[in-house]
């Protein structure tokens, strides 16, 4: 198949999904009604037509953003067509070549939006659909063995949208990942974006199960630090302690211990194993007990 060819399906394709209308996400809505005082559609027309306005363009793009319900649905052309780097520029002008109006739907009741479709708002649109992004082929093939083909089509558009750089070390470790978590555990994909966000956030990945526990061992560090503040707070208020040079960092303790608890599940189910820490001394100082110990008789003999 030639790229003329191909660039004319995805654009159909595209096509045929914005012709169905978009319905705007609760998400979306908040932002838009915190950012803009609850408006009414006849206002959000006014602030697109409004070239003076700062806001214009970043609202544009909100209302027309492929989220994963659009990228589902060109997922398995996507992964088919091969699309290569510069191939996004033919896409937008096959487009383009007919005039394009979308029908944004509001929830509650509010009036639908209908917007027209220029080169402003399908580029960055297009872009965002990162179709010259593909699977490594070894994790293609982990993936592909799941039954559940819409579970399989969510994972693989979350690795599409995903940041890291695809190193030898890290697609052995999503290849185990999915070899480990089946289809329809009912986790899989919270665990996923967990995994995909350390990926992203570390350069060097040589050791998966060490990675998981010295993130876990940062959530740790953290809530003790959280606790150690709340002791703080009740003697002292927030500007005390800061001309005392003390650092105040807030953090959110549910979801550090929440992401804990991901950390375990995941290091269970890949490696077997997964380590606990427990704090000595009311300091940051930490003691570290590898998985085959009871904790509970080891805090007997420190106390």
């Amino acid at each position: 198949m030639d790229s003329e060819e191909k660039s004319n399906q995805l654009a159909n394709e595209i096509r045929k999904i914005l012709g169905n209308s978009i319905t705007l996400g609760s998400q979306l809505i908040h932002y838009i009604d915190s950012t803009f005082s609850n408006p009414t559609t006849a206002e959000i027309q006014s602030i697109l037509q409004d070239d003076s306005n700062c806001e214009k363009d970043s609202l544009m793009e909100l209302l027309l953003f492929p989220d994963e319900t659009i990228q589902l649905q060109l997922e398995t052309l996507l992964e088919r067509l091969h699309f290569k780097e510069g191939d996004e520029k033919p896409v937008l002008l096959d487009l383009l070549k007919n005039p394009l109006q979308v029908t944004i739907c509001f929830p509650r009741g509010r009036e639908a939006l209908h917007l027209t479709v220029t080169e402003e708002v399908a580029e960055p649109f297009i872009s965002r659909l990162n179709i010259s992004k593909h699977l490594n082929p070894d994790l293609l093939e982990t993936l592909n063995r799941y039954d559940d083909k819409n579970i399989s089509n969510r994972i693989k558009v979350k690795i599409r949208n995903s940041r890291f750089l695809p190193s030898k070390e890290k697609i052995k470790f999503l290849c185990l990942f999915f070899e480990k978590f089946d289809s329809q555990d009912n986790d899989i994909l919270e665990c996923l974006d967990f995994v995909v966000a350390l990926l992203d956030e570390l350069n060097q990945f040589n050791d998966a199960y060490q990675s998981l526990m010295a993130k876990k061992k940062f959530f740790f560090i953290s809530l003790q630090k959280a606790k150690q503040l709340e002791t703080q707070l009740q003697k002292h208020n927030v500007e005390t302690l800061l001309a005392q040079g003390k650092r105040v960092v807030l953090i959110d303790q549910k979801d550090a211990r929440k992401k804990m608890l991901i950390i375990d599940r995941i290091s269970r189910a890949l490696f077997g194993k997964t380590e606990y820490f427990e704090p000595l001394n009311g300091g940051e100082e930490y003691l570290e007990l590898s998985p085959d110990q009871n904790v509970k008789d080891i805090i007997k003999t420190l106390s």
